[in-house]
């Protein structure tokens, strides 16, 4: 139960009505007073996120260039990497044009997007490592039998080769020449 210690009408209003009113206006400016500093964003903080997102960025984009030196598919993380990276460009733009809550917004899209690329990109590089390997033992053990075959070959050709070249010999009959002197 609400008690009311008096109600008086003023020109047709109840002064609870009036109060509550005027508790509900100072309320809202007082609110409006503490929003502004409860969802600000300052500039250094959006510089912070910008920093931040740019080393998240720079770290994933050396993952990658490892990955592709080691011969491993990239482009999957490069469509990632290029998304992150425009999110960042458009944080940029928006901290030049002052807009701070925009920035910080768009820097955090961007270390969002490629967060766990660093790991990804290490198991592409292990992948790859793994078939660089394995198509290395292929080509060893392919050039051995070939160089095999070569000298087998080699010695089975010679054979043959030297067994007819002795049967032509002996069959040949020497000829016999008369004196001419």
């Amino acid at each position: 139960m609400v008690y009311c210690l008096s109600v008086k009408k003023v020109g047709g209003i109840s002064m609870v009505k009036c109060r509550s009113f005027i508790c509900f206006v100072v309320f809202i400016l007082v609110f409006s007073w503490f929003a502004h500093a409860c969802f600000a964003v300052e500039k250094a903080d959006a510089e912070e996120a910008l920093i931040d997102a740019e080393n998240i960025l720079s770290s994933v984009y050396v993952a990658v260039l490892e990955v592709e030196k080691s011969g491993g598919n990239v482009s999957g993380l490069l469509v990632k990497l290029d998304s992150g990276g425009n999110f960042l460009v458009e944080a940029q733009m928006c901290y030049r044009n002052g807009d701070f809550v925009g920035a910080v917004y768009y820097a955090d899209l961007s270390v969002r997007n490629v967060t766990g690329l660093v790991e990804e990109a290490g198991q592409l590089e292990a992948l790859a490592v793994g078939g660089c390997n394995e198509r290395l033992f292929q080509t060893m053990a392919a050039s051995g039998l070939a160089v095999g075959v070569v000298v087998l070959g080699s010695v089975v050709g010679w054979r043959i080769f030297k067994r007819r070249y002795f049967e032509k010999v002996l069959k040949m009959k020497p000829e016999v020449v008369t004196g001419e002197s």
